[in-house]
């Protein structure tokens, strides 16, 4: 498993920097959607932060400050899911 990620971490390096973005975005948008599923799994009421940040990644051109305002919006995102799943299990614990 080390080496496989070693090997995908130089594939990685070896991108231009706008690659490396679009899959940062990728793998944030892939984790905000499995912490999203665990939530809605518990039937914790639980939704995704999407606003104009994303949005601006759709652009061809987009900023810098563009990119890290979207990563703060993904991040965000993913730690609200987290943490409204373990208020479940919590809760869920508490019960047994």
């Amino acid at each position: 498993m080390q080496e496989d990620f070693n090997e995908y971490m130089e594939f990685f390096k070896g991108q231009p920097l706008k690659e490396k973005q679009s899959i940062v975005i990728e793998q944030l948008k892939m984790l905000m959607g499995l912490t999203n599923t665990m939530c809605k799994e518990l039937n914790v009421d639980n939704e995704m932060l999407l606003n104009k940040e994303i949005t601006d990644l759709n652009k061809y051109n987009y900023t810098e400050d563009d990119f890290a305002e979207a990563l703060i919006v993904y991040i965000n995102s993913i730690q609200n899911s987290l943490c409204d799943f373990s208020n479940r299990l919590s809760d869920i614990a508490d019960q047994v």
